[in-house]
């Protein structure tokens, strides 16, 4: 059975946001709401000081802390792995989900909050229409375009190829392949959710 999942190859992210930039593209989330951010690390002491940049997402847990926190029921997991939010039982407009996603990873939509509020931006309006006030969302993978054969837009945006999307369910994947060996590890080495989102050389 197929368990969609990404390797983030941490030593070739230039922290560049061509994922970030892209995701919001691809989704037209609204104004302040990112479903993939960059978290920067600095290690060492002057002069020699080194900075990583690492890419963070939802997980796709196959323990969904943020599912046993949703009052509606509103978030599940598919075959395929993907976590996804109903966003018609996504109806209570708390923030419970979120503050439960060890990861940060879920936004909740509020508003209005334009960039160019003398402007009639109709980039903005349309991501306020398609995405509804109090609703919860985050990384889908782009499921929307899985089911089309494309790869999620992050991956093709990445300009240093640090993002691997493949399939965990398949023995013979490169990303499974990089998890057996032992090289990809989950964030800082959690491994009790059972996460499909793996840091390669972290």
């Amino acid at each position: 059975m197929s368990r969609y999942g990404l390797i983030v190859d941490v030593n070739r992210c230039i922290g560049c946001y061509a994922c970030v930039v892209a995701c919001k593209s691809e989704n037209h989330t609204r104004p302040g709401i990112a479903w993939i951010r960059i978290d920067v690390e600095e290690k060492g002491e002057f002069p020699k000081v080194s900075r990583t940049y690492k890419p963070m997402l939802c997980m796709q847990c196959s323990k969904m802390p943020c599912a046993e926190a949703c009052p509606m029921g509103a978030i599940f997991r598919e075959e395929n792995g993907i976590v996804l939010i109903n966003e018609e039982q996504c109806r209570c407009g708390q923030s419970m989900c979120a503050e439960a996603c060890p990861y940060g990873a879920i936004s909740i939509n509020r508003g209005p909050n334009f960039y160019f509020e003398e402007e009639d931006n109709p980039g903005e309006r349309a991501a306020y229409e398609v995405h509804r006030d109090g609703v919860a969302e985050k990384c889908t993978l782009c499921s929307h375009r899985l089911k089309q054969g494309t790869l999620p837009f992050c991956v093709n945006a990445c300009p240093t190829k640090a993002l691997l999307f493949g399939d965990l369910g398949d023995p013979e994947s490169e990303i499974s392949r990089l998890v057996s060996s032992g090289k990809a590890q989950p964030h800082k080495g959690d491994q009790a959710l059972d996460v499909s989102v793996i840091y390669l050389n972290v």
